[in-house]
């Protein structure tokens, strides 16, 4: 009788174990949390490509000047 109480409560215990990944794993995969990762990793890289965009401009403005220093040329 023990080994039965024993072997039910394992199987109860893995069941629920089971349901809770499923659930997490359900709900990784919905339409609206592909929607919302797809818009997360669209905010991040538009982000990323801005901070590039300015670097670089700025990178470039001061490049410029210091061939203009160079060339002596006034602006």
């Amino acid at each position: 009788m023990g080994k039965r109480l024993f072997w039910f409560g394992v199987g109860i215990g893995v069941t629920a174990l089971l349901v809770l990944k499923g659930k997490e794993i359900f709900e990784k995969y919905t339409p609206k949390a592909i929607a919302d990762r797809a818009s997360n990793m669209q905010r991040e890289l538009s982000m990323r490509a801005s901070d590039f965009i300015s670097t670089m401009k700025s990178a470039m403005d001061e490049r410029e000047a210091e061939l203009r220093e160079l060339m002596e040329i006034e602006d």
